[in-house]
């Protein structure tokens, strides 16, 4: 396992590699509005596919912030990768479903079993 730094907006993320697949670690309770750039950024650097992103701090998500995830999971998906969410709140969780985002973003429950549908 690899973990890098915590990422380049203010600490806000880390970074793991592990067996091929990159968990991006959310560090706070409201999901920067600049991460999905940010992400976006370092992905295309890093050649990342299939990037499971903990949200198990997250406490609110903005529209913009939402708007990013979207961005994130479009720019993964020409090179056959996915952007999957685990540990959403039952607040989050059922945001998603009320919008049927739920349909467009790949959630799951918990990290492992991310990490299992991406086998």
């Amino acid at each position: 396992m690899n973990a890098a730094p915590a990422g380049s907006v203010e600490g806000t993320y880390r970074v793991i590699e592990r067996d091929g697949f990159v968990e991006i670690e959310l560090l706070t309770p409201k999901l920067p509005e600049e991460l999905g750039a940010a992400l976006i950024d370092e992905a295309m650097v890093r050649r990342w596919s299939c990037l499971v992103l903990d949200c198990s701090q997250v406490e609110f998500l903005s529209s913009l912030g939402l708007g990013a995830l979207i961005r994130l999971d479009r720019q993964l998906r020409p090179t056959g990768g996915r952007l999957k969410l685990c540990g959403l709140n039952p607040h989050l969780r059922e945001f998603f479903a009320i919008t049927r985002l739920d349909r467009v973003l790949q959630i799951s429950d918990s990290e492992p079993d991310a990490l299992e549908t991406s086998r």
